[in-house]
């Protein structure tokens, strides 16, 4: 728009009664002026004043047609209404909201600054789709004599809203600019009402500030969850929900009742339920706020209710601060009035369980009726008033006064003994000579928000992990927790006691400690390093406080005695600028050999063995035993049988081919009698599922039966001899001759570990976590195949934990999750930590891409999080997540609690991501379930989710991929020397959004003797492109 003219004021000025002319022009996005006889439709308005709108000149939709065109190509129009001496109705105006929320309908028309706003928009035939191009604009004016221009106050900037939005649009399409929204949605506008749409929808208001808060937190709203306020003030949580519905076009009932803010922590929170699903345990993750004082005397159920509300937006700056963080964009000229100009309106959109005629009980404070705004900032104004605004929704893992931070950098990755520096695979004893396959050593450091060294033992969880090569990764190293945060019982134990109170001093000594029991109340402190200290003694209290070698602790006891050689572990790491530490794995129930009744000595097959992490067990019974239907291979994670001829109950211990050179020991994590996906019986064919991987193939007839495995205590009945050579000795006379010997035990992770002593090193891929031959080597799962040269990386994560009052202040750091408080117990979790390393011949290093950067999601969810808020950031997600044979939360490791299987429901990215943000568009979407890790209530099915990217929602690839090619088409997953079972790589990245029954026999009708042909028609350059497919007009 050039201006706006038609005034009988002085200089011109708009008046009452005067018809304003608009002049301006229409153009394309390449500059040429398009004429008005090329647009479909093309409509103005005024509202005003910009301090607050009302609306002045009703919509007029015949711009179009009768503009008059200029000299210059422009185009004028004449409002064919006059400006009215008074302010019009609203939008759908009742009697459900007037003054006190800002409506002004028949009050005189100021003197001051006005908005006048056009539409328009053209048609387009693309490929026999209709396309519809619009453009909004508006334009500030003077009505009245002697005012001066005064620019609605920007609030938010459109830029933010496309952080998320890509290019706002709504209504059709037509109305895709900010400042021209709220021309409409002025204070006291409603939903249309329509009676005959499931009984209307009274009373519900589209002014724009409320509106777009109650759309962004409508599944957290207490009127949504059933939660309003007694005749007292006090929240009551029983009260009748109320959806959150609209009218929308064609009288379609629009339920927005799901609609969560994406930005993290607060979004997506798991709420647990306990095993049975029925009584709420918790919610798992960082969203809620805290817990307000009372919290503890709320039933499960009410507490789950309370925690939803707290679980909604409070990042306020997302959309009133600087849109792109340290970017180019700045931050909205008024983006802090909403926390100096309180209203009841705004305030209520949100905390809309406040009946403002009413007291109102909340912390422990009381707030009177508020019969106005006049006294809102006296509460809550300035930091120092009682409930200050911007302290109230500072999230405390979002504040730096709170949350203390914890960062790795890494600063290498050795451990290779190849050419320069490279990884290698074990080599065999034959051709020989053996060498074992090289471990992965990392040296990095970790400090807290101030720069200060953080020590190991104070984060909550530490966790590493190897994968590679970055081309398709697999797992190396699975995920491992390296060191303690505590004491830790050893195998078997008997008495009650804990060990509490640790300290450990900067000139500690690192090794592992032991505080072994020599009677009822006495013990010594022994390392593996320092010289032990003997006789120690409980007090008469049961306590007994120790300083050893640096390290400082209280031993206390409670219950039964402690008995002789009960011990507690503790493995020392003083705190130091860099760390450097071999990333560990553990092996379970690995056979060491046949006890003779003598003083045995056995090795483990692996070194070294971590003295204090190991188990030894000796088989001391078996069961009846069953035959296996079919051969399995090692990596598999069940046999086939008859369930009742194994004798096998879950948590029982199996043993396979007893007494052969492939006798092996599991622990059974499921029975499965019924197909997963049909729910018809197996019949004779069922499935036992172990909690670990085979570690041989075994043929069919293989013997498969229940096995008693006793744990043995360590000093009594056998000592670790020589760690580092991985010796364990029996003492005579406590293990009965020719009883198998086992061990569980902890030592370093490598590229390839022996399944047992004098055994070939087993230089293969282990399985992903939640393994399951539903996806296998067809996907990208090379779970038992050989490792291949290439970029491999190492990721670490972790995270500490801070507990927060409901005043928001800091205090003695409480167990997560705690029920039995009204402190709330936060998560604080590391950035990303990754390094790459190259493995076998590989020359260059070759990290993996497959979205422009993780901050890429950031865009949307502010500081990307996951599992409890326990993971951060995309590069840390993919150290799991872009494993293709990550499968959900498995029945064979949660087999008692209530959730169903989910077979074949992938946790690859290229799966997950596309189902997750397809959300609702999904043809299935109802059907997709996924268990995640929590096993509270099943993870979202996302069926009410929608992609918020505009036009096109998930179809615009480039929001998420960005520069990145990788989406145009799918990058092959098969192995070098795998040959005869090539990946179906299209079927899993397309078939992740397309999941109609057609699009899936589509799919299969391609895909012939398992190769597909899907690049014929879909690949780059061919007619039906994945890129045109998903181009947005």
């Amino acid at each position: 728009m050039l201006s706006v003219s038609g005034g009988s004021g002085p200089s011109g000025g708009i008046r009452i009664g005067d018809h304003p002319k608009v002049t301006f022009t229409v153009k394309t996005r390449d500059g040429r002026t398009m004429p008005p006889d090329q647009l479909a439709a093309a409509s103005a308005l005024v509202s005003g004043p910009t301090r607050g709108y009302q609306r002045v000149l009703k919509l007029e939709s015949d711009v179009h047609t009768k503009s008059v065109q200029n000299a210059d190509g422009s185009l004028t129009y004449t409002f064919e209404a006059a400006v009215p001496a008074a302010y019009e109705a609203p939008y759908n105006d009742t009697s459900a909201f007037g003054p006190d929320e800002g409506e002004r309908q028949g009050e005189a028309l100021e003197a001051g600054t006005y908005t006048l706003g056009i539409e328009a928009y053209a048609n387009y035939s693309i490929r026999g789709t209709t396309v519809r191009d619009s453009g909004n604009s508006t334009f500030d004016f003077l009505i009245g004599d002697g005012a001066t221009l005064e620019p609605h106050p920007e609030v938010v900037k459109e830029e933010s809203c496309n952080q998320c939005h890509s290019s706002l649009e709504a209504h059709g399409s037509i109305r895709n600019e900010l400042s021209y929204c709220l021309l409409c949605h002025t204070a006291g506008a409603e939903d249309r009402n329509v009676t005959t749409v499931a009984g209307g929808t009274p009373g519900v208001t589209v002014d724009f500030g409320v509106m777009i808060h109650r759309l962004h937190n409508a599944a957290h709203l207490p009127s949504v969850l059933g939660v309003a306020t007694d005749s007292s003030g006090n929240r009551v949580y029983d009260a009748t929900p109320q959806p959150y519905e609209m009218i929308g076009f064609g009288d379609r009932l629009l339920d927005f009742s799901e609609l969560s803010f994406p930005v993290m922590p607060s979004a997506y929170v798991s709420y647990l339920l306990d095993t049975a699903g029925t009584t709420y345990t918790g919610a798992a993750g960082n969203g809620p706020m805290p817990r307000n004082v009372g919290f503890t005397l709320l039933t499960p159920a009410q507490r789950l209710l309370d925690d939803k509300i707290r679980t909604g937006t409070v990042a306020c700056e997302k959309c009133h601060g600087d849109p792109d963080g340290s970017g180019p964009l700045t931050a909205p000229a008024a983006g802090q009035r909403h926390l100096t100009e309180l209203t009841r309106k705004s305030c209520g959109s949100c905390h809309d369980d406040i009946d403002w005629t009413k007291t109102y009980v909340a912390n422990g404070l009381t707030m009177p009726a508020q019969p106005n705004d006049n006294a809102c900032t006296l509460c809550h104004g300035s930091d120092s008033t009682p409930v200050p605004i911007a302290t109230s929704h500072l999230h405390p893992y979002s504040d730096p006064a709170l949350n203390p931070g914890v960062e790795f950098a890494i600063s290498a990755v050795g451990g290779g003994t190849g050419p320069g520096g490279k990884h290698r695979k074990a080599v065999p004893a034959v051709p020989g000579p053996e060498t074992p396959g090289d471990p992965v050593v990392v040296t990095f450091g970790v400090k807290d928000r101030a720069g200060a060294n953080v020590n190991l033992q104070k984060l909550t969880r530490f966790q590493m992990m190897v994968t590679g090569p970055s081309t398709n990764p697999q797992v190396v190293v699975n995920t491992v927790i390296p060191n303690d945060t505590g004491f830790r019982k050893a195998s078997p134990f008997t008495g009650g006691g804990s060990i509490g109170g640790l300290s450990i001093a900067a000139g500690a000594t690192a090794q592992t400690i032991a505080v072994v029991f020599t009677g009822a109340t006495t013990f010594d402190v022994r390392g593996s390093v320092s010289a032990p200290l003997a006789g120690q003694t409980l007090d008469g209290t049961g306590k007994a406080t120790v300083t050893y070698a640096g390290v400082t602790f209280t031993v206390s006891k409670s219950g039964a005695d402690f008995a002789n050689e009960d011990r507690f572990y503790f493995e020392v790491v003083p705190t130091a600028d860099s760390y450097t530490m071999t990333v560990p794995t553990d092996v379970t129930f690995e056979r060491v050999g046949t006890a003779t009744g003598g003083g045995d000595v056995f090795k483990v097959a692996n070194l070294p063995l971590y003295w204090g992490r190991q188990v030894v067990f000796e088989r001391t019974a078996t069961g009846a035993a069953g035959a296996a239907a079919s051969a399995v291979k090692a990596g598999g994670r069940f046999v086939v049988g008859d369930a009742s001829s194994f004798g096998l109950a879950v948590n029982d211990r199996a043993v396979i081919e007893s007494g052969t050179g492939t006798e092996e020991y599991l622990t059974v994590g499921r029975i499965q009698t019924t197909d997963d996906w049909t729910g018809a019986d197996l019949g004779t064919n069922d499935r036992i599922w172990f909690t670990t991987p085979l570690r041989y193939d075994h043929p069919s007839g293989a013997t498969v039966q229940k096995a008693t495995l006793t744990a043995r205590r360590e000093g009594t009945q056998y000592v670790v001899s020589d760690s580092a050579t991985g010796e364990i000795t029996l003492t005579a006379g406590q293990f009965t001759s020719g009883n198998p010997v086992v061990v569980s035990y902890r030592t370093h992770g490598r590229f390839g570990l022996k399944p047992a002593p004098g055994k070939d090193p087993f230089n293969k891929y282990s399985p992903a976590a939640a393994d399951s031959e539903d996806i296998n080597v067809t996907w990208g799962d090379w779970n038992a195949l050989d490792f291949v040269d290439g970029t491999y990386q190492v990721g670490l994560w972790a995270h500490r934990e801070f507990t927060v009052t409901p005043a928001h202040a800091l205090t003695t750091t409480e167990a997560w999750n705690t029920w039995n408080s009204d402190n709330t117990t936060y998560r604080s979790i590391s950035p990303p930590a990754n390094m790459t390393f190259l493995f076998g011949s590989a020359t260059t290093l070759a990290p993996r891409q497959i979205i422009a950067s993780g901050a890429v999601c950031d865009t949307c969810h502010g500081d990307l999080q996951a599992h409890g808020n326990g993971r951060r950031g995309f590069e840390t997600c993919i150290n799991c997540h872009a494993s293709p044979g990550m499968e959900d939360g498995p029945k064979y490791t949660f087999s008692s609690w209530y959730v169903g299987p989910t077979p074949g429901a992938s946790m690859d990215f290229r799966s997950l991501l596309h189902k997750v943000h397809m959300g609702k568009e999904l043809a299935k979407a109802e059907s997709y379930v996924v268990n995640g890790v929590f096993l509270g209530i099943p993870y979202e099915v996302h069926a009410e989710g929608e992609f918020p990217s505009m036009p096109g929602a998930a179809k615009n690839c480039t929001k998420c991929h960005g520069n990145s090619s990788s989406w145009k088409e799918p990058a092959t997953r098969d192995h070098p020397l795998a040959s005869g079972t090539p990946t179906q790589v299209w079927t899993e990245a397309c078939g992740s959004c397309h999941d109609s029954d057609e699009a899936t026999a589509h799919i299969g009708s391609q895909t012939s003797n398992g190769v597909e042909t899907c690049q014929i028609c879909h690949g780059i350059g061919r007619e039906f492109t994945v890129e045109a497919s998903h181009h947005i007009p």
